[in-house]
C-alpha cells in the first residue's frame, strides 16, 4: 500500500567485484536460483571495474522480485580492505552472505542453510560452508575438507592454526559481529582470515561439511598471481599486527605458525632454486611434488600452511615409510 515503509530485509547479500566480466553471470545465476524466501538486499560493492562487470550485474535488476539492489559508488579503486568495510557498513540486513564475483555457488541450499543454522546455533556468529577450490589453469576441483553432511565447530585458534574457513564466498554473518569488527583491522591488508578470527574471539563459528559453493584460483587473481614465497612472505609481516590487533590474547598461537611460516619460505625458496638442502624436505618434495604448491589454493596461504609445512615428527615418520617402501 502507498505510504507503508518497505519490508526490512532479513537477509544482505554482498557482492564484491573487481574486472569479474569473465565471471560474473555464473555467480549471478547461482545467486538467483537460492531457495531462500523473503527480499534480499543485494549490495553491490565494486571497486572501480574497468570491464562490464557493473553493466552485466544491472541487466539483472527486475528478474527476480526477492532481490533489492543497492550500489556503492565504483567510480574509484579503493583496494579489497576498504572496499569490504564499506560493504560491510552498507549492508542492513540481520544476516550477511558474501560472494565475490569470481566465485560462484552450487547450492540452491546455501542461503537457506545458512541461515537456519544461525537461527538454531546462537552460540556461532559465522557460518562457513565446504567448497571446491577450482583450479581453472588445470580444470582441477579439490574440496576444502572431507565432505560429509554434518556440521564441525571452530575456535579462534583454530583458524589461526589452519584457517579452515578460507574464502569469504562460503560465509554468512551476523551483521552485529560484522558491526562490532575493531577499526584498525580496516587500516591493514585483511582479508577473510583476519575478519574470521576477530569474530569468533566471541562466538563459535559453524561449518557445513556439505560443498555449497566453489573458490576459483586464476591466473588474473591479485593473490594467486602472487609466488608461493611471496605469499608466505607476506602473510609472516603481518602476523604481528594482527597479533596486535587481537590484543594478543592469541600470541602463541601466532608464534608457532610465525615459525612454520618461516619453515616454508625457506623451502619455497629452495624448490624456486632447484637447490634444497635438508635431505628431509628433499625426500618429502620427492614424494609428495605438490607441496610446494597447495600455497595456490586460497588467500590467505594459512588454510595451506598446516597441509604444506608438515610437522617435524610427521616429517620423520614420512621419510622412515619412504625409505621404507624403496
Amino acid at each position: 500500500m502507498p505510504g507503508m515503509p518497505k519490508k526490512q530485509c532479513r537477509l544482505s547479500v554482498l557482492l564484491v567485484t573487481y574486472d569479474h566480466e569473465s565471471y560474473i553471470r555464473q555467480a549471478l545465476l547461482a545467486l538467483f536460483k537460492q531457495g531462500m524466501d523473503g527480499p534480499i538486499e543485494l549490495v553491490v560493492a565494486d571497486d572501480g571495474s574497468s570491464d562490464r562487470t557493473v553493466d552485466i550485474i544491472r541487466e539483472y535488476e527486475g528478474t527476480d522480485t526477492r532481490f533489492h539492489f543497492k550500489y556503492l559508488d565504483g567510480a574509484s579503486h579503493l583496494g579489497i580492505t576498504r572496499n569490504y568495510q564499506r560493504g560491510f557498513a552498507a549492508c542492513t540486513g540481520e544476516y550477511v552472505a558474501i560472494l565475490e564475483g569470481d566465485d560462484y555457488w552450487i547450492s540452491p541450499m546455501k542461503l537457506q542453510r545458512q541461515h537456519a543454522f544461525l537461527e538454531a546455533h546462537w552460540e556461532c556468529d559465522l557460518c562457513a560452508v565446504n567448497y571446491f577450490m577450482y583450479e581453472q589453469d588445470k580444470a582441477r576441483f579439490t574440496p576444502l575438507a572431507v565432505i560429509g553432511n554434518g556440521h564441525q565447530y571452530f575456535g579462534a585458534r583454530d583458524l589461526i592454526a589452519n584457517n579452515p574457513v578460507g574464502n569469504f564466498s562460503a560465509c554468512m554473518y551476523r551483521k552485529a559481529a560484522l558491526d562490532a569488527l575493531p577499526q584498525g583491522l580496516f587500516a591493514l591488508e585483511s582479508y577473510d582470515w583476519i575478519v574470521n578470527i576477530c569474530v569468533s574471539r566471541t562466538s563459535l563459528t559453524g561449518f557445513l561439511e556439505e560443498p555449497m559453493s566453489v573458490y576459483r584460483c586464476h591466473s588474473e587473481g591479485v593473490w594467486t598471481q602472487k609466488s608461493d614465497t611471496a605469499k608466505l612472505t607476506r602473510q609472516l609481516h603481518l602476523i604481528p599486527a594482527y597479533d596486535a590487533l587481537t590484543d594478543h590474547q592469541f600470541h602463541a598461537e601466532f608464534v608457532a605458525l610465525a615459525g612454520r611460516l618461516q619453515h616454508g619460505i625457506r623451502v619455497t625458496s629452495a624448490a624456486q632454486v632447484g637447490h634444497v638442502d635438508d635431505p628431509v624436505v628433499r625426500l618429502l618434495m620427492k614424494a609428495l611434488p605438490r607441496i610446494a604448491n597447495l600455497a595456490d589454493f586460497a588467500p590467505p596461504v594459512l588454510m595451506t600452511v598446516g597441509r604444506a609445512l608438515v610437522p617435524m615428527v610427521v616429517q620423520r615418520r614420512l621419510v622412515r615409510m619412504i625409505q621404507g617402501n624403496r
